[in-house]
């Protein structure tokens, strides 16, 4: 329950802002066809892109980082990067179960089958796992466990997760709505599982001790 008071003003965007970019879907599909059609050349820049994103957000790259952060803090007895591991490994496959199961319990029908709200509810047939967004409900479990760890970085972790979101509905594997709701998935996620092992994790994280003042005795 003080989860829900902690982050209501997410949960709130979560139950109403969905309905605002369903109405909007088939809005946004037809415009990006236009733009293919209007535009091949900056498409063709905008697909070059696309194939980089979808190598970096794939889902076996993400787990080898979360590996590698691991193995390096195991390696070198370096217990913050072996947290940050064990953190990404935790939030890769919670966020990846937590998706699947949405996927096929809603049964949306994807872009290439339906530029309309099509929902069938729970089924394992092709095409009708659309929401939410798999890839983006993960992406964005790690730019906020990462956004925590590295909060200087924060920024790039966060425009990374947006490009990558952007990309699934640019390339009409999901609808806009199905993105967006990956992405507030994914950070509800990212905070419920930060929440749940943070006091074990803080504990093993570098601690800054504080220096001795020197004072004139005299």
């Amino acid at each position: 329950m003080q989860f829900l008071k902690e982050n209501k003003t997410l949960f709130y965007i979560a139950f109403t802002l969905p309905i605002f970019f369903f109405y909007f879907d088939s809005a946004f599909i037809l415009w990006m066809r236009d733009f293919q059609q209007n535009n091949p050349n900056n498409y063709l820049l905008l697909e070059f892109v696309d194939h980089l994103f979808d190598i970096i957000s794939h889902g076996l790259t993400l787990i080898i980082i979360a590996c590698m952060f691991y193995i390096t803090g195991s390696f070198f007895h370096k217990r913050f990067y072996k947290n940050v591991g064990k953190s990404l490994i935790i939030s890769f496959l919670s966020a990846g179960i937590v998706a699947q199961i949405l996927k096929h319990l809603i049964g949306r029908a994807r872009p290439r089958l339906t530029d309309n709200l099509v929902f069938i509810g729970p089924t394992l047939e092709s095409g009708y796992d659309s929401f939410p967004s798999g890839h983006t409900t993960v992406v964005f479990c790690f730019a906020y466990i990462l956004s925590q760890y590295f909060p200087r970085y924060r920024a790039i972790f966060y425009i990374f997760a947006v490009i990558a979101g952007f990309e699934r509905a640019e390339d009409y594997a999901h609808f806009f709505s199905d993105v967006f709701a990956g992405a507030v998935i994914g950070l509800i996620l990212g905070k419920l599982l930060l929440k749940m092992f943070r006091s074990k994790q803080l504990a093993l994280m570098p601690e800054i001790t504080p220096q001795p003042s020197y004072r004139n005795n005299n």
